[in-house]
């Protein structure tokens, strides 16, 4: 939080990358040294994180100058759309993960094969937005 705080503070976007790693880091150090338990919180903490994320390099870019009609309010629907949207995913991949199932390798080869495919349709819905 020091770290991001400076970065806005001196108004440097280069910083908010390496503020957000360590932000990262910190919330993975958790399961390095805390219990093997699910952390059910998961998608909420990633909505947060998602959401100071687009909140600070947002909060640069308007210091640059005056926004045109309407962005903020867009900016606002599209964050808290995606906030959302990232709850509910992270709270079914939550769910799927935290299943028991004894279905063996070919479960497991299906499970990659969905995993990889929902990451190629995710990136590929973020190009297009672009």
């Amino acid at each position: 939080m020091v770290v991001l705080g400076a970065a806005l503070g001196l108004r440097r976007t280069v910083l908010i990358g390496p503020a957000l790693l360590l932000l990262g880091v910190e919330y993975g150090a958790r399961f390095a040294v805390g219990p093997d338990a699910i952390d059910v919180r998961s998608p909420v903490y990633g909505a947060c994180f998602l959401a100071v994320a687009e909140l600070a390099y947002a909060s640069l870019e308007l210091r640059a100058g005056r926004p045109e009609p309407g962005l903020t309010s867009r900016r606002i629907l599209v964050l808290t759309s995606l906030a959302l949207a990232s709850i509910v995913l992270g709270t079914v991949v939550l769910a799927a993960a935290s299943t028991p199932f004894d279905g063996g390798l070919g479960l497991s080869a299906a499970g990659i094969v969905a995993a990889v495919a929902l990451l190629i349709g995710i990136g590929r819905l973020a190009a297009r937005t672009r």
